[in-house]
């Protein structure tokens, strides 16, 4: 261009300046209506002022990409006032010089007549000018100079894929034992996380690895990071995986798999448990063995023989019943000690392969050792004392051997034994110092102390009741007492009874005195059941110390019956031999217990169940029982036995019962393994296994359980005494000083509930409860239901201070589709070893108290 053309557009441009105004002009419109019109109303006029400022506020007109500009533009009307809500349209002369900062180009003024609109530089250079317009017309202009914004590459996304493990450590090793996660990163050009973007995952080879889950697809979340998890597959090798967004970014890593494990075949973990933990010593239980056998990768193994024995020294019979193992793992044997009734603790064990032997420990318990003979001796005199033998049913067992110990200063015409074939044995005892004495006796590892008072004067009962009284009889007692052979005259006797009243109608403050030949005579009379302990004690001549004691125990017993409850347990059995005890008790009007009453049994079963044996007597508990054993499946509730007081007929009652097929059978053991769950309490596992006929695992079986203690009138209920310490641990054992006194459970009627009437109370030891109640909780580890293996855990946990004095009843139902079954064992509550190791720390006192005396608590 030459300087004549640069010249003449210079002065252009200033005259064009000039007519629209500098640094911003308003442009306005008359429209004022000079005619006459029939109203004479004037339009009115606007003007629009624009203007440029920074982002500061500042006035300026100077764009570039770092200082974009706003456009301000003020509409006011003829009289100076903001013409507010009115739609501006802004232009440019030259569209490359810059951007509007929205797509139309427009803005609405505010309340006070301004609009603004943000100006950006743009791709071209040079001056130029913007436009405000209204739509009536009216318009306002200034000019600016831009800048053109830096040429920039346009961005782009990428994808980062690694894998890592369960520790989020990097790895591309891919096993069964370690699953990977895919992890792919977006980000574009700027480093900036892409979010919401979807990622498709494949594989080189698909047998490789398993992708978690169908799709193989992933969203990026804020962070622009996209994970899947991958798991071992069929084949091994190595090979790619790919990340790959829809837009075709993609990218790939390796990794090795080391394909899917096959199933080892080798069994890799033994285990042995037992129905049981306490066998009866004579010989007509039995326990169940239950090994379970799983391979290393705890998978149950099926058709793997186990060796189930005992070493010959423990006197038990194996009978292998499933040596093979079943579909739900477990092989199975069957225990008894049908030969050696000894008291005495038997290690069973089983065996697989290599594997080291699995052991459990069983107490075979239950034989007693018992003398029978006078509580009091007089010096210088013999006593003959009957030793007996029993095992745990109460048989007599013979040509078993009994040493005696003596204590102190009695002696024995012989302290080496052998019962005869009654199962016992006599044997003499001299009384040569007079006081306490005491002696021991042992026999099959059972053992009792025998206590005897040996006294300078002789003062017993003469005459006592020959048999049991019945209620409300009034009896006479009568006692001698004699020193150096002489009558003890005009000396008080002190008179008690546990049971009944005394009548001391004639007596000075429960006090009888001797006549001249040294006797004492009162009466007794008793309105509610039971053996009473009657006690003499001689004062001295002040009265007020007791020289000589004397005891005797009377029976006194209920002989109306008034009514009968029979009970079948288990009420529902499986056919085919399966049994169920029938218990009958029988009160009189008063709920005394009655004894010696006959009672008959009679079956109404179209099954062909029987019962065995058809009468039996009431004890002094009032119970007679039975037992019935299954025929065929019957209906439900179609069993009906009937229990009838022999001469009293109208006394019966009734015991239903159904025998059904179980689909299901449930086997119920223990381990020799407890855990302290706490300083106070401890813990202890049972395994519940499920089964069908065949042996194989039922799973999905409901499953409830319950812990009760042992029912009236089996033995022990609750056991009595305290544990010394024989220098290695603290025990219980009567033969190393400790005591062990068995009483049965207070809850007569087994109802949970502590009955009392005007006459009688279950409370027999005074203190106001049920004893021994129900001690501890039980429950299922996870769900009650048994798993693929048909197995299920329980874990019963309970006071330490139980521990070794209380045996419980444990049993788990199950119930499926319309079947139910049941499994019960009796369990001591026990004490762990390291509890009783520690002289220094003794377990906690018993809670039932250590006296040999059920009727205190103390």
């Amino acid at each position: 261009m030459s300087t004549l053309a640069r010249a003449l557009s210079l002065i252009s441009a200033i005259f064009m300046l000039t007519a629209c105004g500098g640094g911003g002009s308003a442009v306005s419109r008359d429209n004022t209506d000079n005619g006459s019109g029939d109203d004479g109303t004037t339009t009115p006029t606007y003007s629009i002022a624009l203007t440029l400022e920074n982002e500061s506020g500042t006035s300026d007109n100077n764009l570039s990409e770092n200082n974009s500009l706003f456009a301000v533009a003020t509409v006011t009307d003829d009289e100076g006032n903001p013409y507010s809500d009115a739609l501006l349209t802004f232009t440019l002369s030259n569209e490359e010089l810059a951007e509007f900062g929205n797509d139309t180009g427009t803005a609405r003024t505010n309340s006070s007549g301004v609009a603004r609109i943000r100006l950006n530089a743009s791709t071209a250079s040079g001056d130029g000018e913007i436009t405000a317009a209204l739509s009536s017309g009216e318009t306002g202009s200034t000019t600016f100079s831009a800048t053109a914004v830096s040429a920039t590459e346009p961005t782009t996304i990428s994808v980062a894929l690694s894998l890592q493990n369960e520790s989020g450590e990097a790895d591309n090793n891919l096993s069964s034992s370690n699953a990977l996660t895919a992890v792919a990163t977006v980000t574009n050009s700027l480093g900036e996380p892409q979010a919401d973007l979807l990622l498709t995952f494949s594989l080189s080879n698909d047998e490789l690895a398993t992708f978690s889950n169908d799709t193989a697809t992933a969203l990026t979340n804020a962070e622009g990071v996209a994970t899947i998890a991958m798991s071992v597959g069929s084949a091994s090798g190595d090979g790619e995986v790919t990340a790959t967004l829809p837009t075709g970014e993609t990218d790939s890593t390796t990794f090795s798999s080391e394909g899917s494990t096959t199933v080892s075949e080798e069994p890799a973990s033994l285990e042995l448990f037992a129905s049981s933990i306490q066998l009866a010593s004579s010989g007509n239980d039995e326990i169940e063995l239950i090994a379970l056998v799983k391979n290393e990768q705890s998978v149950l193994m099926e058709g793997v023989d186990v060796s189930f024995f005992a070493p010959a020294s423990e006197g038990v019979e194996i009978n292998l019943t499933q040596p093979v193992t079943q579909a739900d793992g477990t092989a199975r044997a069957i225990v008894s000690s049908q030969n050696n009734a000894e008291n005495r603790v038997i290690k069973v064990m089983a065996q697989v392969g290599s594997l080291p032997n699995e052991e459990v420990e069983i107490e075979v318990k239950g034989t007693e050792v018992t003398a029978n003979g006078p509580s009091s001796v007089i010096l210088n005199k013999t006593a003959i004392y009957v030793l007996r033998v029993v095992d745990s049913d109460g048989n007599t067992i013979p040509n078993e051997e009994i040493i005696i110990t003596p204590n102190t200063e009695g002696t024995f015409e012989q302290t080496e034994l052998t019962t005869d074939a009654n199962g016992q044995v006599e044997v003499v005892y001299n009384a040569i110092a007079s006081g306490q004495d005491q002696f021991e006796i042992e026999a099959l590892g059972a053992s009792d102390i025998i206590s005897i008072i040996v006294q300078e004067d002789n003062f017993d009962f003469t005459e006592t009741p020959e048999s049991e009284i019945s209620l409300n009889t009034v009896t006479t007692l009568t006692g001698r007492w004699l020193k150096d052979n002489s009558p003890v005259a005009n000396r008080r006797v002190l008179v008690t009874a546990s049971r009944g009243q005394v009548d001391y109608t004639n007596s000075e403050d429960q006090t009888f005195e001797t006549d001249a030949n040294g006797v004492f005579t009162f009466s007794l009379s008793s309105n509610n059941a039971g053996f009473s302990s009657v006690t003499a004690s001689g004062l001295d001549p002040s009265g007020e110390s007791v020289e000589v004691v004397s005891t005797v125990d009377i029976e006194f017993i209920a002989d109306e019956p008034f009514y009968i409850n029979a009970d079948a347990t288990p009420d529902i059995v499986g056919p085919d031999g399966q049994s169920s005890r029938i218990t009958a008790i029988v009160r009189d009007e008063n709920d005394n217990l009655v004894k010696n009453q006959v009672v008959s049994f009679n079956v109404d079963d179209p099954s062909t169940g029987t019962i065995s044996p058809s009468q039996a007597v009431t004890d002094s508990n009032g119970v007679a029982s039975t037992v019935f054993t299954s025929g065929a499946v019957s209906s439900n509730e179609s069993v009906v036995v009937t229990a009838q007081v022999v001469g009293t007929p109208e006394v019966q009652d009734q015991a239903i019962l159904t025998v059904a097929n179980r689909s299901f059978d449930i086997s119920l053991g223990t381990g020799n393994q407890i855990e302290e769950a706490d300083t106070s309490s401890y813990r202890k596992e049972f395994a519940v296994f499920v089964s069908d006929s065949a042996g194989q695992p039922v799973s999905d079986v409901n499953l409830t359980a319950s812990i009760a203690p042992m029912r009236f009138p089996d033995l022990p209920g609750y056991i009595k005494g305290f544990r010394v310490w024989n220098g290695t641990v603290w025990t219980s054992d009567p033969s190393q000083g400790g005591r062990r006194f068995f009483c049965v459970n207070e809850d007569v009627n087994n109802n949970g509930i502590l009955d009392v009437t005007s006459t009688t109370t279950e409370d027999r030891n005074g203190d106001n409860l049920l004893t021994p109640g129900i001690v501890g909780a039980i429950s299922f580890v996870g769900e009650s239901v048994s798993d693929e293996n048909g197995q299920a855990t329980l874990v019963l946990r309970y006071p330490q201070n139980y521990g070794g004095w209380l045996q419980v009843i444990i049993t788990v139902n199950g119930q499926s589709t319309g079947s139910e079954a049941q499994a019960s064992m009796e369990f001591l509550l026990e004490t762990s070893a390291d509890d009783l190791s520690d002289e220094a720390v003794p377990p906690p006192p018993n809670p039932f108290g250590v006296l040999e005396d059920c009727t205190s608590p103390d």
